[in-house]
């Protein structure tokens, strides 16, 4: 459901008033308001509200948190998952690169297809990942393949992905286990701890506004 604090504070960083944020959404100024008021808690027009403000749709509702913002590219260079040629059949395989103790940089491009498991057999935009370190070892080795359903709900007790926002054309990434959540914050566990860092850790969910679940494996084995 919407956060009507969250809403605020992003219109007011954008300088914009109430009427204003509707124009530029193409919204009524009713529906601006009633949300700030709480009268509103969801809206179908969440994503062009988002855009507006210049934020991704999760800083104003947390279970719009595992959509990319709308400013994001939906292809080259951007978030895998993001867009899926119709009728796609094969899944694709993103490949990644260590970027520094427990994180990763994702190819915005398949590197590999390949044939759909039952878990994401039906799944639009669903992909692949090739796991590079060892920060989730056992459950997840290096060369495994995590198998990612980029719209189930963001949950606790999940393993998930979680993307930075994008720079010089690279997508940053890391693969953890989600322990909770707040409207600001992710609170993350990774099994095998990179030296000098801890097992449980947070990141900013204004930094890494991106979340997708991941539904299983292939081993390397």
């Amino acid at each position: 459901m919407l956060d009507r604090s969250a809403f605020i504070a992003a219109r007011k960083a954008r300088g914009l008033s109430q009427a204003e944020l509707a124009a530029a959404a193409k919204v009524s100024q009713q529906l601006v308001a009633s949300i700030e008021t709480g009268a509103t808690r969801t809206t179908k027009f969440l994503l062009r509200l988002a855009a507006a403000l210049g934020v991704a749709p999760g800083e104003l509702d947390p279970d719009w948190a595992n959509v990319a913002p709308p400013q994001a590219p939906a292809t080259g260079g951007g978030i895998p998952g993001s867009a899926a040629p119709a009728g796609q059949r094969d899944l694709p395989v993103h490949s990644s690169a260590e970027a520094g103790a427990g994180f990763i940089i994702v190819t915005a491009d398949a590197v590999d297809w390949a044939p759909r498991p039952p878990l994401v057999a039906h799944v639009r935009k669903a992909y692949g990942l090739y796991v590079t370190g060892e920060s989730m070892a056992p459950e997840f080795e290096p060369g495994d393949v995590a198998l990612v359903n980029p719209h189930l709900p963001v949950i606790p007790d999940t393993t998930c992905i979680f993307y930075g926002r994008a720079g010089d054309g690279e997508v940053r990434a890391t693969i953890k286990r989600l322990r909770r959540k707040t409207a600001d914050t992710w609170y993350l566990r990774q099994w095998n701890p990179p030296e000098g860092m801890k097992a449980d850790f947070t990141l900013s969910r204004k930094d890494w506004p991106v979340c997708h679940r991941v539904v299983g494996k292939h081993s390397r084995g």
